[in-house]
């Protein structure tokens, strides 16, 4: 009797729908992943999280081991960060042992390939909470979420316990502010995601696209304005700006 083929993956095919056949250059190390692959015909490095994993001490460096790879041997390659975590790791001993710090380190490196060229582009694609997403994936030149993504900075419980606002008002505010709402959408309304890519979307295409029009500008907070999500952000910023230079 033959037996069955083994399933692909959901990662593995996640994989191959953004980077098609090139994919095979990603290695999963403990929900880790870490490689290089190609978009629109260019390599591209691959920095990363799957199976909606927490960041803990030892991911952040390989991560960050990954991009200084990156930077010695491929000067100037786009950086590919795919999210997909539920935050840091929640432990006593990773915060003993300084995860912030790690998280840092991990930052430092994106930075340093940022000055030497390397443009670095985020995509989340399936869970992108809290300290996991802000420790690299909130720190793209440009980010992108597949719509199926859960994005979002904190959920209403966590945000319950730190401001003592009961979490059902929480859940009613969260109806008409984008920024308690989890979801690409409601993110992309805040100017935090650039662009949501849906299943029918050619989505290769659509991160070659991404790649190359990537700039260093951040422009955040004009998006969130003229999307109606963050309607005082920038002229905010803009009056401190000119006040500073005076």
């Amino acid at each position: 009797m033959k037996k069955p083929a083994p399933k692909k993956s959901t990662s593995r095919t996640l994989f191959a729908r953004l980077f098609g056949p090139s994919a095979r250059g990603i290695a999963v190390e403990k929900s880790v992943l870490t490689g290089y692959a190609q978009a629109g015909g260019a390599p591209v490095c691959v920095i990363g999280t799957c199976d909606g994993t927490y960041v803990d001490n030892a991911a952040a460096l390989r991560l960050a081991a990954h991009v200084i790879d990156c930077i010695e041997k491929h000067p100037k390659t786009p950086i590919v960060m795919l999210v997909d975590s539920a935050g840091q790791e929640p432990n006593r001993v990773a915060e003993m042992l300084g995860l912030a710090s790690y998280f840092g380190h991990l930052l430092s490196c994106l930075e340093l390939a940022r000055r030497k060229g390397h443009k670095l582009i985020t995509t989340a694609t399936g869970q992108a909470v809290g300290g996991a997403f802000i420790c690299y994936g909130m720190f793209g030149d440009r980010i992108y979420a597949l719509d199926s993504a859960s994005v979002g900075l904190m959920p209403v419980e966590a945000m319950s316990a730190v401001t003592k606002i009961p979490v059902p008002v929480l859940r009613k505010l969260s109806k008409t502010m984008p920024s308690l709402e989890f979801g690409a959408k409601p993110f992309a309304l805040l100017g935090g995601v650039e662009e949501v890519w849906s299943a029918k979307d050619d989505v290769p295409a659509r991160l070659a696209r991404a790649i190359a029009a990537a700039t260093t500008e951040d422009n955040r907070a004009a998006l969130g304005k003229k999307r109606g999500g963050r309607r005082l952000a920038l002229d905010i910023a803009k009056r401190v700006l000119a006040e500073s230079a005076r």
